[in-house]
Order: C-alpha cells, then sequence, then structure tokens
C-alpha cells in the first residue's frame, strides 16, 4: 500500500467503481462513496446531488478523488440526468477546492461527447483536442436512442473541471472512457452486441485499471487534460498517443483478437 495517497472514489459500488476499488484496495488508503448499496463493502451512503457538510468534510484530508458517481445509461432524459449529473458533479468539484484535494480524475465519455462524429469518416483521429459534437444517434433492440442530454452534462463536467483548475489550481484530469461493460467485459461480447462505433470504443478491465492508476500517479504540474480511455483496438479512430505520453498509459487489450479472458473481473 501507498501510505502517502488517500484516494476517495465517488460511485464506488457501481461498474466502473467497483473494478477500480478491487485494482486500488491494496495500493492506497481508500474511501468510497456511493449513493446504493451493494454487497457488503465499506462504502459509506451519501447522495451528492445534495450539499452536506457530513459528507463534505469526507473529502478533507484526501489527494485524489476519482468520480465516477453518475447515471450513465446513456439514453436517459434530462430530468434523470440533472441530479447526479449535473448537481453532483457540481458539489464534488466544490468539496475538492474548499478540501484543498490535489487532484480530480473525472469520468467522462468518448462515445458521447464525440458522438456527432460517429457518421462522420473525418477526420481520421479523433484526438481530445478536436472541437467537440456530443451526443450519438443510434438504434438499440429495434428503438432509436439519443444520448444527446447524457453527453451534454458530460461535456460539463468537463468544463466544470477546466474552470476549476484554473480557479483553485488544482490538477484535473478528464478521462472519456469508453466502454466497460459489467463484469468480465469480454472482448468477444462487445463485438458481438455493438455496432462499430462502440465496439471500437472499447476499455478493457486491466486497461481501465491501469489507465486510473496513471491518472492518480501522473505528474503534479499536470493543471488540467482530456485524455482518450480506449484499449489499443486494431482500427480504431480514437487517439491514445497523448493519454500514452503525458501519463505512460501502455493498453495491452485490443477489441479485434477476441480470444482470452480480461484479467480484472468485476
Amino acid at each position: 500500500m501507498n501510505d502517502s495517497k488517500m484516494v476517495l472514489i465517488t460511485g464506488a459500488s457501481g461498474n466502473l467503481g467497483n473494478k477500480l476499488r478491487r485494482h486500488l484496495q491494496r495500493r492506497y488508503t481508500l474511501r468510497l462513496l456511493d449513493r446504493i448499496p451493494r454487497g457488503k463493502l465499506p462504502i459509506t451512503l451519501i447522495d451528492l446531488s445534495t450539499w452536506d457538510e457530513a459528507w463534505v468534510n469526507l473529502f478533507r484530508g484526501v489527494d485524489v478523488v476519482v468520480h465516477l458517481a453518475a447515471n450513465a445509461i446513456a439514453h436517459r432524459r434530462w430530468s434523470a440526468l440533472i441530479g447526479p449529473n449535473i448537481d453532483a458533479t457540481i458539489n464534488v468539484f466544490t468539496a475538492c477546492a474548499q478540501a484543498r484535494v490535489k487532484r480530480v480524475v473525472y469520468a467522462s465519455s468518448c462515445g458521447h461527447v464525440m458522438g456527432g462524429y460517429r457518421h462522420s469518416r473525418r477526420p481520421e483521429k479523433l484526438t481530445t483536442d478536436l472541437p467537440v459534437r456530443p451526443g450519438a444517434l443510434w438504434t438499440q433492440d429495434g428503438r432509436p436512442r439519443d444520448s444527446i442530454p447524457y453527453a451534454a452534462t458530460k461535456l460539463m463536467g468537463e468544463r466544470l473541471g477546466k474552470c476549476y483548475a484554473e480557479i483553485y489550481g488544482m490538477s484535473v484530469i478528464v478521462v472519456r472512457i469508453g466502454v466497460v461493460v459489467p463484469g468480465r467485459n469480454l472482448a468477444a461480447r462487445i463485438a458481438k452486441e455493438t455496432d462499430s462505433w462502440f465496439q471500437m470504443g472499447w476499455l478493457s478491465n486491466r486497461d481501465y485499471c491501469q489507465l486510473i492508476s496513471c491518472c492518480i500517479e501522473a505528474d503534479p504540474s499536470i493543471r488540467f487534460a482530456v485524455v482518450n480511455g480506449v484499449s489499443a483496438n486494431t482500427g480504431m479512430r480514437w487517439d491514445i498517443d497523448y493519454a500514452r505520453d503525458l501519463l505512460g498509459y501502455e493498453p495491452v487489450d485490443d477489441v479485434t483478437r477476441r480470444e482470452g479472458e480480461d484479467l480484472v473481473a468485476g
């Protein structure tokens, strides 16, 4: 365990949070928050969308906050997203500023914040310095889906992080996370069940955990950065060179190699 760092994870009992908790639990002192209890995990139950000094105080003494808590169902309407995705994110960044947290790692979404590029062949590489095009349109179970509200909430979190980095001097790293399905998150499952846009945004469990670990340990001088969080998927448009150069991220999985299993189940 690295006794020099206290890491707080919001959404700690969810899909992403549970995988990260298992990966980090022997490396850092963890403080785990979530609104919904799952299993017998040592999680503090709080609603981040409502400001309360009782939970705000839990941010004191924390070095890094990994903010994963959100309504992650991308086709939800605004009414289901305002509390968990907007109010909670504002409250978390404000609590971090008050507690003088050194770094916030914020979970955004590559496939939805940049969803407007889905049906465009240009540019060939989707870097994080391109103009954003929030919202993807797709069909699921025969029904049209639209992620514009969800994507807008994630973009709001990105821009809020930039503002707080500039105003309060904290380090903020935004990770535009790709497709991480619950459980074993196998490449073969993704390749079978999703179309090419989401397939090529696949992020394996172990690559996901490696990337967030890189964010936690990244150079303290990083003030604000946005990186794509996907695996090394052959033929993808997502650029991960910046994450490699800035953070030392070296993904090992590839959705086009459908054999084998991910090492970090969730």
